[in-house]
């Protein structure tokens, strides 16, 4: 794939998560408040990253959509990682996607009792 293709597609499969995840009502802000933020630097990789503030994006309706984002994009992998809140400590944690596969990085014993539960049906671990 040329340079040009690859932004080109690249920058399509961002706006495309973009307007999924502020379909769910969530603002993207990168000075002030937000639920999510996409990176907006390619890094010359076929990777999207997304990193959520907002614990209820992890509900695995989301997830799942995010997932299914990729189908039109086979050369490419998604990462999610859960942002800690101001002023509280967690270890790194998310969600890797890529060729339908959700690999299961959240580290629960750190999240709310409500996002503990969470479970995505066919996952593995990381």
């Amino acid at each position: 794939m040329t340079r040009e293709k690859f932004l080109q597609t690249w920058s399509e499969l961002r706006d495309r998560a973009i307007a999924y995840l502020e379909g769910f009502g969530k603002e993207i802000d990168p000075l002030g408040h937000k639920d999510f933020w996409v990176v907006d630097d390619d890094y010359d990789l076929y990777l999207l990253q997304v990193e959520i503030m907002s614990l209820d994006l992890l509900q695995p309706a989301v997830i799942y959509g995010l997932r299914d984002l990729l189908r039109d994009y086979p050369d490419f992998a998604m990462t999610v990682a859960v942002v800690a809140p101001h002023g509280i400590t967690w270890p790194r944690m998310g969600i890797t996607l890529f060729e339908g596969q959700i690999i299961d990085g959240l580290k629960r014993g750190s999240l709310p009792l409500p996002y503990q539960e969470i479970q995505y049906k066919g996952s593995r671990p990381d």
